[in-house]
This record gives structure tokens, C-alpha cells and sequence, in this order.
């Protein structure tokens, strides 16, 4: 359903990264993306994301330190609470500071998905998307709130993650955003114990103020510009 294949990307973006090239990525790629989509550009460097197609662009930076993992859509970066890159290799994920960028690219306007992009939808979705828990009563949300600006409707909430006792882990915090544009939805989230995440404010920070400072469609007077330079 339009959703990137970052395992597939990421994996040949880093060897264009190594090799100092671009990757790009055609429009239609096994069905994953809308036929009507441009073409993708993505790359990737050692602490980075950068994506670009005919109606976005932006850049996504993770904290080194950290591990990746990939799936349809979404990467990961896992971290160990203190940034060290040889206890993120092996740390466990459910007690790791998280931070997950994803995209899928869809027609955001239709009526068939107007029912799982209302904020219903996104707030009964986070006990298990952002603390893996089915009990809807094991995670606490806080602070839900809706915007909407330049065309583009946000929801943000803040999680509290119930302790999980037979696993040692105790109660985690994460804050989640989901940006509905008119033809893609992007969501970034991060999730951490709840004293690391106090105490790593400006690496969870460093994700979410990067794809908000680069978001294109967010910066209308940038986007203009670059449509008529003439008149800068």
C-alpha cells in the first residue's frame, strides 16, 4: 500500500554513501509505491536519512551511536541509553531508547482512508505501536493534540509505557507525531525508559527538529521560491 522499502534502499543507499553517489530509487518499485509517485531520491550516511521526490523533501538525523533496523516504511534506530555504540549493538530493543522514522505514500484526500488517518484511529493505535501492548489500559496517553497547517494535519501524543515486570523493564516514556500531507503520511516516535529519556532530551530532539526544519511542505515561502527564483 505505497509503503517504501527502506530495507532494500537503506541497504543500497549506504553503498552509494560509501562510494559518494546518490541513490535513486525508481517511482514503482514491486508495486510498493503509487504508480502516480515520482521518482525517489534516498540517501544515507552514517547518522542520516535524506529523501526527496517530486512533492518532499526532507532529512531525517538519528544520534550516533546507535543501530538500524528496517522494514516496509520504517527505520529504527536503537540506542543504548548512553549513546555507546558497542551496548547498542546487543541492546535489547523493548528497553532501548528508540527512535522510528516512517513514511507511506497515498492518496491521504480519499475517503477509503479517511477513517485509519482521523485521530480515533491514531490514538487507539499507540498502546500497541508505540509500547507493543494489546491492554489499552497499560499505556497512559498525554497531551493528544490535532493541528493543521499548510494542508498538512499533525497528531502528536505523549505515551507512558506500563513497567514490564517478568521482562526487568521498567516504565518507558515516548512522544509520537503523525503528519498527514496530501499525498503521504510520516510518523516519527521516540521511546525510551522514563529516566533516559528525561535525561537524552537533545539526541530524542534531533530527529523530530531535522524533518520539521527540512520538511518542504512545511516552508511554503521556501517552496515558492524554488517554484519562481525570480522573484526571491
Amino acid at each position: 500500500m505505497g509503503r517504501g522499502n527502506f530495507s532494500a534502499i537503506v541497504r543500497g543507499a549506504r553503498i552509494a554513501a560509501a562510494a559518494g553517489l546518490v541513490l535513486l530509487v525508481p517511482a514503482i518499485l514491486a508495486g510498493q509505491v503509487p504508480a502516480q509517485a515520482p521518482r525517489e531520491t534516498v540517501r544515507f550516511t552514517s547518522d542520516a536519512l535524506f529523501f526527496e521526490n517530486g512533492d518532499y523533501r526532507f532529512s531525517v538525523i538519528f544520534p550516533q551511536g546507535c543501530r538500524y533496523e528496517e522494514g516496509p516504511g520504517t527505520l529504527d534506530a536503537v540506542c543504548s541509553p548512553d549513546l555507546d555504540p558497542e551496548k547498542g549493538a546487543t541492546v535489547e530493543k523493548a528497553g532501548a531508547l528508540v527512535l522510528s522514522f516512517s513514511y507511506e505514500l497515498i492518496d491521504t484526500t480519499s475517503a477509503s482512508n479517511a477513517q485509519r488517518l482521523s485521530e480515533a484511529a491514531f490514538k487507539e493505535d499507540l498502546a500497541e505501536s508505540v509500547c507493543g501492548e494489546s491492554d489499552k489500559a497499560r499505556a497512559r496517553i498525554e497531551n493528544l493534540k490535532r493541528q493543521a497547517e499548510f494542508g498538512v494535519i499533525s497528531h502528536h501524543a505523549d505515551v507512558v509505557c506500563a513497567e514490564i515486570k517478568f521482562l526487568q523493564i521498567g516504565v518507558r516514556r515516548a512522544s509520537v507525531v503523525q503528519l498527514i500531507a496530501p499525498r503521504g503520511v510520516f510518523r516519527l516516535m521516540a521511546r525510551a525508559p522514563k529516566e533516559d529519556f528525561e535525561k537524552q532530551t537533545a539526541a530524542i530532539d534531533r530527529p523530530f527538529s531535522s524533518f520539521f526544519q527540512t520538511f518542504t511542505v512545511l516552508q511554503p515561502e521556501k517552496r515558492q521560491a524554488e517554484k519562481d527564483p525570480g522573484k526571491q
